[in-house]
């Protein structure tokens, strides 16, 4: 990664913050990264760990196996500063027209780091959560239509309905806006037929993420059971709770 520093929305490794003055461009792909710790410098080795995940070499090669045909790969991952929120960071996938599945990429990484990847497993970041496209918080209509209309197309309503639920949360963000009104407004855009609400198991989840002046979306895939993309706990806690037998339990073993 570069150490060039940018005063614009670059993070660089000299642990500085500089505060943008627009919006993530709406065009960028990729994923929001929150630190384990708080403070900048936390999320500073958050976000250049995981975009060091992402440029790993075997990573990259694991990920292209399973591209389909056509499919434009990412070539670099660089970490970049949320306009607006120095709390978290944003790691975009260069080039920008790449057609890379970013769901695809926080779940393989989850996956990874359960079972146990030859990378060194990631200290600093807590979440990598897939971001598919961005905007102000002012355009979440258009981002909405966009985004949603690649994944919940017209169906009919005699078919069995695809469940899919809404996850909202901010971020220090510019400007506050209820959860309730957001799923509403969200959950719009999804159409009537074919498809309903499902709080507790949904296929597809909704991810909306709202930091600084920044609104991100993507739809994913067992959100829950992927542990909400939370790496850190993947890596440590998921294998800690697969191996330690349960108390009163002495014949207890590790599991396979």
């Amino acid at each position: 990664m570069s150490v060039e520093h940018s005063r614009t929305v670059r993070l660089s490794e000299d642990l500085s913050y500089v505060q943008p003055t627009a919006p993530l461009p709406s065009w960028l792909k990729g994923f929001f990264v929150t630190a384990v710790s708080k403070g900048q410098d936390s999320v500073v080795q958050a976000a250049i760990e995981a975009s060091n995940i992402l440029n790993d070499y075997w990573f990259k090669v694991a990920y292209d196996a399973h591209r389909i045909d056509g499919e434009k790969p990412y070539e670099r991952a660089e970490a970049m500063w949320i306009p607006g929120c120095d709390a978290c960071a944003f790691v975009a996938l260069r080039p920008d027209d790449n057609d890379a599945n970013v769901y695809m990429c926080a779940k393989a990484i989850v996956e990874e780091c359960r079972k146990g990847a030859d990378w060194k497993q990631p200290t600093h970041v807590a979440r990598i959560v897939a971001v598919e496209k961005s905007s102000s918080e002012l355009e979440l209509d258009a981002l909405a239509r966009d985004v949603l209309s690649k994944h919940f197309p017209e169906r009919g309503g005699d078919s069995e309905p695809v469940t899919f639920g809404i996850h909202y949360e901010e971020h220090s963000p510019m400007r506050h806006f209820s959860s309730t009104d957001v799923n509403r407004f969200v959950g719009s855009h999804v159409p009537d037929e074919g498809y309903k609400v499902d709080l507790k198991n949904p296929r597809f989840t909704i991810c909306v993420v709202n930091a600084g002046g920044s609104m991100m979306m993507s739809v994913v895939e067992a959100y829950d059971a992927l542990g909400h993309f939370n790496v850190h706990r993947a890596a440590f806690e998921d294998k800690l709770s697969d191996t330690v037998p349960a108390r009163g339990d002495d014949s207890a073993q590790p599991a396979a």
